[in-house]
């Protein structure tokens, strides 16, 4: 088994019910590797009551996306080391560690007895990854903590799949930004009830813009417990719930400026992708975000996007493109053109194909 040759077989496990999430790393995934000329399965192993061992039995690599260690799963692991296959442990989030999980910041919200079981599932997670014979993740945050674990580890980033682009490219082809001159919304996509302090970084800027502009709306998608100091704004903000990222990509197209805070000094949001940045970069809309990790490699400040560290820096950007339209044009052209070079399918097939090599060189595969 040479990894960057042709048709070799791949399985890939996904453990995460989450389906965004599952689509970028496994979903995707299987696309890229399918692109080269392997032969590729994906699975959901949501719980360890769906985990079937022969399902993987022909594949010559194995792909587990946040597993956390069961009987079922040992099994497929023992199976596969005793037939010389090769484990790969995937994630894009920092599960693995259970000394850090006090930076979860919704796990402090959690009873005694569900914090007690979060911290079980993460040591499985750690398990899972310690039985592997390599960890691919999505930032290099991970990747350093995982190779403090003694894991070989590589970093692959996120990236559109097939059908994502071509909705993006449908989609910018056909909207525009603040068509009447007039309104300018911004928006925030939460995915989970994890994101409540991460808006935070934001927050004060946003409310000193909406007070100053009144031609600017507020869009939130998804879970988020506003502060009570945003209640006064009500008229101008809109509420979105929770929907597939076909719907969250369309209502994303409608928005005049993304938003992608994240808590300082985090290390559970340093570990994050730069998600954010991606969908809405797809759509030719410019972001700002916080000055923390993945965003700080795609964005090059003031050129397709804004890095934001405090709150005058947040309200500088703010106050920027919502007064320059143009700006906002100009910004969400070069976001878009970051995206489709690095981000797109094609761009990351080639990325997977010289981490495969580099990933088979190391192992002696």
């Amino acid at each position: 088994m040479i990894l960057s040759h042709p048709a070799t077989r791949f399985f890939i496990a996904s453990g995460c019910p989450i389906v965004t999430t599952s689509l970028y790393r496994a979903t995707h995934l299987c696309q890229q590797l399918q692109a080269l000329g392997h032969q590729t399965a994906v699975h959901d192993w949501f719980d360890e009551a769906t985990i079937q061992p022969e399902l993987a039995r022909d594949a010559e690599v194995i792909v587990l996306y946040r597993l956390p260690m069961s009987d079922p799963l040992q099994q497929v692991i023992q199976e596969a080391r005793n037939a010389g296959k090769l484990i790969i442990f995937d994630t894009d989030d920092l599960i693995f560690e259970p000394e850090l999980t006090t930076w979860h910041r919704a796990v402090q919200k959690l009873s005694p007895a569900d914090q007690a079981q979060h911290l079980d599932g993460v040591r499985r997670y750690l398990m899972t990854l310690i039985a592997a014979d390599a960890v691919t993740v999505a930032t290099p945050v991970l990747a350093e903590l995982a190779q403090k674990r003694g894991k070989p580890a590589y970093v692959h980033r996120n990236a559109l799949g097939d059908e994502m682009e071509e909705l993006a490219n449908d989609l910018s082809g056909s909207a525009v930004s603040s068509s009447d001159r007039e309104r300018v919304i911004v928006g925030y996509g939460s995915g989970t009830a994890t994101h409540d302090i991460d808006f935070l970084e934001a927050a004060p800027a946003l409310l000193q813009v909406l007070g100053a502009f009144a031609n600017v709306e507020l869009w939130i998608a998804g879970p988020l417990a506003l502060p009570e100091s945003f209640t006064s704004l009500s008229n101008r903000t809109r509420r979105f719930p929770l929907s597939a990222w076909q719907d969250w990509f369309r209502l994303l197209a409608k928005m005049d400026i993304a938003l992608a805070p994240l808590e300082r000094n985090n290390i559970f949001c340093r570990a994050k992708s730069e998600i954010k940045f991606v969908e809405a970069g797809a759509l030719g809309v410019p972001v700002i975000a916080s000055r923390v990790g993945a965003y700080c490699d795609a964005i090059t400040d003031g050129v397709n996007g804004y890095l934001a560290s405090n709150e005058t820096e947040w309200v500088a950007a703010l106050r920027s493109l919502i007064q320059d339209r143009s700006l906002r044009l100009r910004m969400g052209q070069a976001a878009l053109l970051t995206v489709r070079d690095r981000y797109g399918s094609a761009a990351r097939t080639g990325d997977l194909q010289r981490l495969l090599t580099k990933l088979g060189s190391d192992l002696g595969k």
